[in-house]
């Protein structure tokens, strides 16, 4: 008598969120030894560097990877954030060739003014939010619980505090600076003839003096907005972000956008305008 044969079971795939369950329960148990951690997390196949720092986020044990050292390091960023506010965009030094220094100075200080401002909008609103987050994940009536809440308090009154304006004029004030001048400009160059020779070279040199001082302005600005933010703030918040663990690093500020603007502005007026100048010539 033939024996029929035994229907064959397909292996199901395991749902990727089961195998995600499995890594984490697994890497909860590996010892918090980081060496031991890390060689765990190289067996798995992971796609990528982020994925790594992902799991390990989500592997976590504490809500605060140093509880001993986050009150002192809230503190001492707290402390770095005043100065950065008080003295974060005043009293710009200015290269000697600016003038009127009053004027120069005023439109350097508008845009460190900017950069530093915005960053200490973003960075307490970015330290309330980590509080918050990391206060939901700590046991009920726990230490880390209790410091993380009054920390939370704490990172909403900054942003209270720091709710000022980053320009530092009304809007009305810039529109009506702004508007006439514009207008002054079109009306100034529709009245210019383009197809002599003298008048393209006249309009391409203004043009590229014009450029070279709003791109000095606005490198000499993020400059010094750059390194004030990084003499007060930079210590004091990597201490702070390592003591909370597993989220990375502090947030940076927005100089290194305003230098490549400056820099754009910069090659532009050093190759566009005098490509126009020299074709004006040629032709």
């Amino acid at each position: 008598m033939a024996h029929g044969r035994a229907p064959r079971h397909r292996a199901q795939a395991k749902p990727l969120f089961d195998e995600v369950d499995d890594w984490l329960d697994r890497l909860q148990l590996v010892d918090e030894n980081d060496d031991e951690v890390a060689k765990f997390l190289d067996g798995l196949d992971l796609r990528g560097p982020q994925e790594r720092e992902m799991l390990e986020e989500l592997a976590r044990k504490a809500p605060l990877a140093k509880p001993d050292d986050f009150p002192a390091a809230h503190r001492r960023a707290v402390t770095a954030l005043e100065a950065l506010g008080r003295h974060g965009y005043r009293f710009a030094v200015l290269p000697g060739w600016l003038r009127p220094k009053v004027l120069g100075r005023f439109f350097v200080e508008l845009v460190a003014r900017y950069v530093v401002v915005s960053y200490l909008r973003r960075i307490s609103t970015d330290m309330r939010n980590l509080y918050w987050l990391r206060s939901m994940t700590a046991a009920p009536e726990t230490p880390e619980r209790l410091v993380l809440r009054r920390s939370r308090l704490e990172a909403e009154g900054l942003i209270v505090v720091f709710n000022r304006r980053e320009v530092g004029l009304p809007s009305f004030v810039i529109g009506g600076i702004l508007l006439p001048v514009v207008l002054t400009l079109i009306r100034l160059a529709r009245g210019i003839d383009l197809s002599s020779w003298w008048a393209l070279v006249v309009v391409a040199v203004v043009g590229g003096a014009i450029v070279l001082l709003i791109s000095t302005v606005v490198l000499r600005g993020a400059a010094i907005a750059s390194r004030r933010i990084r003499l007060a703030t930079r210590a004091p918040l990597e201490a702070l972000w390592q003591a909370i663990g597993w989220c990375g690093h502090p947030p940076r500020d927005q100089s290194r956008k305003f230098a490549i603007i400056a820099i754009v502005l910069t090659a532009l007026a050093w190759v566009v305008f005098p490509a126009l100048v020299a074709i004006g010539v040629l032709t």
